[in-house]
């Protein structure tokens, strides 16, 4: 199944208006400071560390967090807004009250209705629901200096829609940033009231996403098949024996409870195509082949293995292949790819199918958006040469062949992973 995407144009155009917003408002404050030689920098060490766009605007939560060890009055505080992406602000709220040391403290609004989140709110607004819904701007605003912001000014694109942002890291080491960067926060499902004013969440941290999702026990009792509809997942795991691999992303299993056996193509990823009768051979297509094959089923009779289908998403494809998440010895398939670097891009947008499946209140899309990241920072697999011309290139891939397009040079590659199988480390 193909999901093509725009994340590496999407994240690419983040950084580069961030920086551009970044850049015009430092021209602004210098030439508002002309007069003074050495104009004041302000700074504070202030967070907003956790953002609930709620399923209702009127739940929304902003919390802030205070990493040092004095207490900061508000007094001089205000959260600034850029709807649908204005350039300019389209609403700003005055903050008041005190932020103890190494404390939260949480903004809500008079109208919100979730129980679960009156109670910690430390600051009430009286004039309606907080006016952001998942694609605006948010500024932590000391005096006229941008503290922390999450999303970039110009942009209108959904970077909290529905779901929570928790700060990546641990609390005490939170650090503001003027210029968003969307991997310095995990995203967890939407209306997490109870992480609130709360440190008590499990993944924190980039070695706690690139440690992986795990298969929940929760999902094994549940129907592999929707009960009102034969045609859509139930979102359950069925335990399954490996019959044959046929390349990166597909693979044959047994039937096993309501999985009724044979092909499973890999919901999440698309990796390079091998030689068919259909398509030609791509780049790092008979890598991601060897990769499935010799290492994650290799000697597949020893491993335990589960398919999941998609809660609310369709059992199979039109040529009748299950869709489905694949478990190996607890780690996920498409998790171990998608950190080689050898799948097409993963989606950048959450949908209500994705926040169906999780681990520990996490989406596995978020597990495979920050293993993506890594995958294109190091120029791995496909996130390598030509878009990165230091990355590493195919090995199975003569690119000075046709005149420059290239052609398959060998289908059996000498290639390693760069990091250990979960159950090898």
């Amino acid at each position: 199944m193909k999901r093509i995407h725009l994340t590496t144009i999407i994240l690419a155009l983040t950084v580069l208006v961030g920086c551009t917003s970044s850049s015009l408002e430092s021209d602004s404050s210098s030439s508002s400071s002309a007069t003074s030689s050495e104009p004041e920098v302000v700074t504070s060490p202030l967070v907003v560390s956790k953002l609930l766009t709620a399923s209702s605007q009127r739940n929304n939560v902003i919390e802030l967090y205070n990493p040092s060890a004095e207490a900061i009055a508000l007094d001089d505080f205000h959260l600034d807004f850029y709807s649908n992406g204005s350039l300019e602000v389209t609403a700003s709220i005055a903050l008041a009250g005190t932020v103890g040391a190494h404390a939260f403290f949480a903004i809500g609004s008079s109208n919100n209705d979730a129980g679960t989140a009156l109670a910690p709110l430390d600051f009430t607004y009286d004039a309606g629901s907080l006016p952001f819904n998942g694609n605006d701007v948010i500024d932590l605003v000391k005096d006229t200096t941008t503290i922390d912001r999450l999303g970039t000014i110009g942009l209108d694109f959904d970077y909290s829609f529905k779901r929570t942002l928790i700060r990546l890291g641990n609390k005490d080491e939170y650090v503001p940033s003027a210029e968003y960067d969307p991997f310095g926060f995990i995203t967890y499902i939407a209306d997490l009231y109870g992480a609130i004013k709360s440190d008590d969440h499990e993944i924190k941290t980039l070695e706690d996403i690139y440690a992986g999702p795990a298969l929940e026990d929760r999902y094994k009792s549940m129907p592999f098949v929707d009960p009102s509809n034969s045609d859509i997942g139930g979102g359950g795991a069925v335990q399954v024996i490996n019959s044959w691999v046929a390349d990166g992303d597909t693979a044959s299993f047994q039937a096993s409870g309501q999985f009724g056996g044979g092909s499973v193509r890999y919901y999440y990823v698309n990796t390079p195509e091998v030689q068919s009768n259909y398509v030609n051979a791509e780049p790092w297509g008979y890598v991601a082949s060897k990769y499935n094959k010799e290492y994650i089923l290799a000697q597949a009779y020893n491993k335990t293995i589960y398919v999941q289908s998609m809660k609310g998403g369709s059992l199979t494809e039109l040529n009748g292949r299950y869709l489905a998440l694949v478990w190996v010895n607890g780690a996920l398939s498409q998790f171990l790819t998608v950190s080689e670097g050898l799948s097409e891009d993963v989606s950048p947008s959450f949908s209500a199918l994705d926040q169906e499946h999780t681990y520990k209140n996490v989406p596995i899309l978020t597990f495979l958006q920050f293993a993506e990241h890594r995958a294109k920072e190091n120029g791995w697999g496909t996130k390598g040469y030509p878009i990165k011309l230091d990355g590493e290139k195919s090995p199975d891939w003569n690119y000075t062949a046709n005149g420059g397009l290239g052609a398959n040079s060998t289908t059996t590659p000498v290639w390693w992973p760069h990091l250990p199988l979960p159950w090898a480390a």
